[in-house]
């Protein structure tokens, strides 16, 4: 069976893809993330551009707080308190740069399926919820500095 909050999920997913990967709302976000002065020379709106992602990302917001309450049929004020290591990781994971300018809706789906697989398989293990947040910050720390490590390896490589 499968959930109605799934199904949103993958009809949001679809929706972002396309806003995000086949407009030119979906170019000046990445142009404002590579540089937000130069897309202002560009003639982008940054401003303006700024002010809708932000909207979009309150009302998605709206969204999952609705979803989560009508999942527990409850709410209080510290509901979600603590996931946000949760959400960067799965952000950073599924490729979008902390700075901005990169990353793929795709990326990000994939990334939200991992970390559900990694947290309910440790939940399986009982490993306490401590642990298994030291994993998440572990495994957050891996996909930033991995990289930048790896990068680093190569730049010395090349100049021996």
């Amino acid at each position: 069976m499968i959930s109605f909050e799934f199904v949103l999920f993958a009809c949001l997913a679809l929706i972002y893809f396309v806003l995000l990967h086949k407009t030119n709302f979906g170019r000046a976000v990445y142009a404002i993330g590579n540089n937000a002065v130069g897309a202002e020379f560009s003639g982008i709106r940054v401003a303006r551009v700024k002010f809708i992602l932000f909207l979009l990302t309150g009302l998605m917001s709206g969204v999952a707080a609705i979803c989560l309450t009508s999942r527990l049929a409850s709410t209080r004020p510290s509901i979600a308190v603590g996931w946000e290591l949760e959400i960067v990781t799965m952000v950073v994971l599924g490729g979008v740069n902390i700075l901005g300018g990169s990353g793929s809706i795709p990326g990000v789906v994939i990334a939200a399926f991992v970390m559900g697989l990694v947290t309910f398989g440790l939940g399986l293990l009982n490993v306490p919820g401590i642990v298994m947040s030291i994993v998440i910050g572990a495994l957050l720390i891996g996909v930033i500095a991995l990289p930048r490590l790896w990068e680093n390896w190569r730049m010395q490589a090349a100049k021996r």
